[in-house]
């Protein structure tokens, strides 16, 4: 038997996580979820010397998306939230209609699965994803970042991390009374 990629068969015939290739698994994760596509991921791990799990050079589109899709990740690899998000991301990135099993008129071309949902409250423009020269992700009024002050006098920025922890918040928030507890 095959163990997927990041997990290794302990001396003892345990199943335990691979620390190096866990590593990389969660770096996958992290990028698709920033907008990075299966071909821009493979080519960054190119890049970077890392080999695929058959040893190869570089890594195809689809052993990224069967490993982004391997429920075996959550809880030991990646969080249930950060699968589940990468489904919702794949399934809206797809160009084939889970419905009628054909291609879609229109192809998915957004950089992240937050674009168009987040709006100003001062001005109504959307908030756009920017990335700091430190390597920090924030979310920023795409009015001021285009116009300035002049336009939007009081946006805040956010940071990417700040708008995952409030996403799951609510989303726990929704899901106490389901559980017959009180929020």
């Amino acid at each position: 038997m095959s163990l997927p990629y990041g997990f290794i068969s302990a001396s003892d015939s345990r199943i335990i996580v691979d620390p190096e290739k866990a590593n990389i698994v969660k770096t996958i994760y992290q990028q698709y979820l920033s907008g990075m596509s299966l071909g821009g991921i493979a080519q960054f791990l190119f890049e970077h010397g890392i080999p695929s799990p058959k040893g190869k050079e570089r890594w195809t589109q689809p052993v990224l998306s069967n490993l982004l899709s391997n429920q075996k990740y959550i809880g030991y690899i990646v969080s249930f939230d950060d699968f589940f998000l990468v489904q919702g991301d794949k399934s809206r990135r797809s160009n084939i209609d889970e419905d009628t099993n054909k291609r879609k008129a229109t192809r998915y071309n957004s950089q992240s699965v937050l674009s168009g949902l987040l709006v100003c409250a001062e001005c109504n423009h959307n908030y756009r994803r920017i990335t700091r020269p430190a390597g920090e992700i924030v979310w920023r009024c795409a009015n001021r970042v285009e116009h300035g002050k002049q336009f939007c006098k009081h946006s805040p920025s956010i940071s990417e991390e700040r708008i995952k922890e409030l996403i799951r918040h609510r989303r726990m928030m929704c899901s106490l009374p389901l559980l017959g507890l009180r929020n």
